[in-house]
């Protein structure tokens, strides 16, 4: 029977029958990682890592521990979530899933529920595992081996797990929904009815004396851009945006990866000794290190030559159109002579535990000291140094009647050294944690003993995140990920559990924790769960509590850093009369952002109720509607919502007659500067508590099994329906409440997992299916409506993204010789992702290695 708060519990076995090679891609596929979560993907800054997001909700609100204590946060996402790809399976025992909040006994992070990874720690013998993955499709072929030993005696237990794992990346090219495509019923001479392709491969780009045309940058009609640059580039295109201008365009999917190439190296040992009759000494030592290679297609870039470059036919025939001199003038150019972007992600993860248990005749008692560290660094060749190529670019030179030096247009021209640059990054956050408590019997109820446990714990967080001095300058081109910034502080917290047995069939619990940090303050959070029990095998659950996600040290303590974009101007909108709302005037400049040390906790408060049937000994079911409610959540604002903002307020201040206010009013913090004209100089944002969102659900779990002559038969079902996700967003200074998200796209309504198994002596077979619900596209279908009836786009109708359905069949044979051989297929029926209304998909969402088929073997002794 369970208890009063939702536990979902993953064995090794079931791990290794779901088909999955890692436990990453085990806990993303299950139906309580309700949106997806991130998994590795190419072009990223977080391409080493990978996260469960259980409700729906930030990865950041999923608490991952390792034997129940806090799993090693990565640097690399600024210390707000762990790496579950640093998970060894061989190591696992089990996963404990709970489904409720609870920061009523872990303190932060514990918002939307709780990962808890046991390792094994009983184990005698010794075992060897092998598998094999090889997708149908290109790119994608893994294969891990792992040795796990252990040694029992009458006083204690040695365990030793060593797992090495390997992926080749899948690149864009070898998909063909990453490829370059025209549209249905497209112009392919039109760029803008192709999809996966850049407008930035050759184009020159004239300025005002040249009448602001992007042109292709030779004029022979016999010669194409892939014949003239190679392969990869398309066109000569048409603009149907801009008519009249023209462009080769390039296929970056030749080169960049969709997912990353890992390799993985995970050893633990965990010993636990009785150093007497009540105390028992456990210690574990835990290492990781990954290595990643992320792949991007070249740098695009824009090279300004104020100077413009003249008209010539090269020597091999090849028509160079002019560019007007002018100080706008400039070319678009896809670096590809200076090859791939690659960065190399170095994970590194050392995890250090000591605990002591004991009893006494009136408590029992435990101590444990934490250690671990999390080092990142990133290696990033094939990035540009920004400005240094218009020094490169070469000029007329009248004498000789020839163009000297570097003629970016001419493909036979060779770009000198100077421009490239490295992106390197070097990051590390650092956990210590001392904790220990105290459990004993208070008084006696008629259900039995009342029980309380009472516990402390100090920690202390170091976090140091930084780029290169270029990079945080903004010198570098085509990189991404900036300084996380450096920072540390001190946690101590009180907490206690309170557990009362009211009746034989009532039980109450009692839990709170308060937690004090040395930079934002404390916080206290309750929490109260019944568990009553109706009839023997039926009982109602309910809980109620209030979480936490502390601000993390890159949010408090992040550094400045500067990017260029496009931002709405509406200032000058309101100084020239206009309507704020119909603005439309755009500048592009730059928006500083970073941390901010006055930031407060992001707050929650969430509750569940169920009800959990054991229908009879081997048929359950469980079903539990839940709500989450969080706040003072952690964001970053646009330019543009800052400027909008500022306009809001000079507007009704003018209005009442009264002084105008500064938007950091109502932003604290964020800064608009001006230049003479009207034009923005540069806008300053920070991080600030604006964001709330509202959750509800329904999980459903079903278990049922039986024995008979034909063999043993076991069956499983996970759903998770949601029935409201609602967010908020920044509305010229005002907090709006969208619309009703659930089922719409990427925020799917079901997630249904499937399991059935089948054993006959030596053999079973497994299936594991995983369902991800429709989505209601946010676009309208162009033509669904009849303007001749009177119709808009508003009566038109919406997109719907297909549902899809994985499956995945695992057969094991064991053999006498203490062994066993296992053949499987994940995503048996080649599902290809689902795509919405442009064609695009949801990287977190859905599968994109195909059909794959997989062999391992187990040899025991």
């Amino acid at each position: 029977m369970e208890g009063a708060s939702p536990v979902t519990t993953i064995t090794a076995e079931e791990l290794s029958k779901s088909g999955f090679a890692t436990v990453g891609d085990a806990l993303r596929s299950s139906n309580l990682n309700a949106f997806g979560s991130w998994g590795g993907g190419s072009n990223n800054g977080w391409g080493s890592q990978a996260t469960v997001q259980l409700k729906g909700a930030s990865a950041f609100h999923t608490l991952t521990l390792l034997d129940g204590k806090r799993m090693a946060k990565s640097p690399v996402m600024d210390g707000g979530a762990a790496n579950i790809n640093t998970i060894p399976m061989a190591a696992v025992e089990r996963i404990e899933i709970l489904t409720d909040g609870a920061s009523a006994i872990y303190g932060t992070d514990a918002i939307a529920g709780v990962v808890n990874i046991i390792l094994k720690k009983d184990f005698e013998g010794v075992q060897l595992d092998a598998r094999m993955d090889r997708p149908t499709q290109e790119g994608g072929d893994s294969s891990n081996i792992s040795f796990t030993g252990g040694l029992n005696s009458d006083k204690g237990h040695l365990v030793f797990t060593f797992e090495h794992y390997e992926s080749q990346k899948i690149l864009q090219k070898d998909r063909w929904y990453t490829q370059p495509f025209v549209q249905e019923g497209g112009d392919p001479s039109d760029y803008q009815d192709w999809v996966n392709i850049s407008p930035t491969g050759r184009v020159l780009t004239q300025g005002g004396a040249g009448g602001w045309v992007y042109s292709t940058p030779f004029s022979n009609s016999d010669k194409s851009c892939a014949d003239v640059y190679g392969d990869a580039f398309i066109g000569s295109l048409d603009d149907s945006d801009y008519p009249g201008d023209t462009l080769c365009a390039y296929d970056y999917t030749q080169a960049a990866a969709t997912s990353v190439g890992q390799t993985r190296n995970n050893t633990l040992l965990h010993y636990t000794y009785e150093l007497s009759d009540s105390i028992e000494l456990t210690a574990r030592a835990y290492w990781a290190a990954n290595e990643t290679q992320d792949v991007s297609a070249p740098v695009p870039a824009s090279i300004s030559i104020p100077n413009g470059l003249p008209a010539y036919t090269t020597a091999e025939g090849l028509d160079l159109v002019e560019l007007v001199a002018d100080p706008n003038a400039g070319m678009n150019f896809r670096f590809d002579t200076a090859g791939d972007r690659v960065a190399e992600h170095h994970d590194n993860i050392f995890d250090y535990l000591l605990a002591l248990d004991g009893t006494t005749d009136f408590m029992d008692w435990d101590i444990a000291v934490n250690y671990n560290k999390y080092d990142n660094y990133t290696w990033g060749t094939g990035y540009q140094l920004k400005g240094a190529t218009t020094d490169l670019v070469g000029e007329w030179d009248d004498e000789s009647n020839s163009f000297v030096g570097w003629d970016p247009r001419d493909p036979n021209s060779e770009m000198p050294a100077g421009a490239t640059a490295n992106y390197d990054k070097r990051m590390s956050a650092s956990y210590l944690d001392i904790s220990g408590g105290a459990a004993f019997e208070l008084f006696e109820l008629p259900g039995g003993d009342a029980n309380m446990y009472i516990g402390g714990s100090y920690r202390e967080e170091s976090l140091d995140s930084k780029v290169s001095a270029l990079a945080e300058a903004g010198q570098i081109v085509g990189g991404n990920g900036g300084s996380g910034g450096e920072g540390e502080r001190d946690v101590m917290a009180a907490y206690f559990e309170f557990a009362m047995p009211v009746m034989d069939n009532l039980e109450l619990n009692l839990a709170g924790r308060y937690d004090d940090y040395s930079d934002f303050g404390g916080t206290f959070n309750p929490q109260v769960s019944v568990r009553y029990n109706i009839i023997e095998p039926l009982l109602i659950r309910a809980s109620w509590g209030t979480g936490f996600r502390a601000p993390t040290l890159s949010d408090l303590y992040q550094g400045t850093s500067e990017g260029f974009g496009y931002m709405k101007n509406y200032l000058n909108c309101y100084d020239q009369g206009e309507s704020i709302d119909s603005c439309d005037r755009w500048d592009y400049g730059p928006t500083r952002t970073g941390g901010n040390v006055d930031l407060k906790p992001e707050e929650s408060e969430s509750y569940n109720l169920g009800i959990v049937w054991d229908i009879t000994e081997s048929v359950n079911v469980s079903v539990d509607y839940w709500s989450l409610e969080t706040t003072n959540l952690i964001d970053s604002l646009g330019a543009s919502e800052i400027i909008k903002t500022q306009a809001k307020l000079w507007e009704a201040a003018d209005a009442a007659g009264v002084a105008r206010p500064d938007v950091s009013t109502v932003y604290p913090g964020t800064e608009i500067s001006r230049l003479g004209n009207g034009k923005i100089d540069y806008v300053v944002s920070q991080k600030l508590n604006v964001g709330l969102s509202e959750r509800e659900g329904i999980d459903v779990k079903v278990g049922a099994g039986f024995e008979s002559e034909f063999g043993d038969f076991k069956f499983g079902l996970g759903w998770s329906y949601f029935l409201k996700y609602k967010s908020s967003y920044s509305e010229a200074g005002v907090q709006v409440i969208s619309d009703d998200e659930a089922g719409r796209e990427d925020t799917p309504a079901h997630r249904v997992n499937l399991t059935a198994d089948y054993l006959l002596g030596d053999h079973s077979v497994s299936y594991y299916g995983n369902f991800i619900g429709s989505q209601e596209s946010w676009d309208v279908i162009e033509g669904s409506w009849d303007p001749d009836a009177g119709q808009t786009e508003d009566d038109g109708t919406l997109y719907e993204i297909d549902s899809v359905m994985y499956h995945n069949l695992t057969y094991t044979y064991t053999l006498p010789w203490s062994n066993s051989l296992s053949l499987g297929v994940t995503n048996l029926t080649d599902e290809e992702p689902k795509f919405d209304y442009n064609g695009t998909y949801e990287g977190n969402l859905y599968d994109i290695r195909g059909r794959t088929y997989w062999a391992g073997f187990r040899q025991s002794f």
